[in-house]
């Protein structure tokens, strides 16, 4: 798993960083591209952070959430 480096800040540009790895993440284990497994990957990587990239992904799933409603 590659480390991705974020600034802690609430930039957008974190939060798009963490939606595009979850879709490369996706597409890398031949899963169909679709919200339900974008956000099962953004869940997953939240689950495993151990510093402050975890309200990065919490905001990543709230931002998917929010424009496919």
């Amino acid at each position: 798993m590659m480390a991705i480096q974020f600034s802690h800040s609430e930039d957008s540009d974190d939060i798009h960083k963490a939606i595009g790895l979850a879709v490369s993440r996706v597409i890398s284990s031949g899963k169909t591209v679709n919200r339900e497994n974008i956000l099962a990957q953004l869940r997953e990587s939240e689950e495993h952070c151990v510093d402050g990239t975890k309200k990065i992904y919490a905001d990543a799933i709230r931002e998917v959430t929010q424009k496919s409603e």
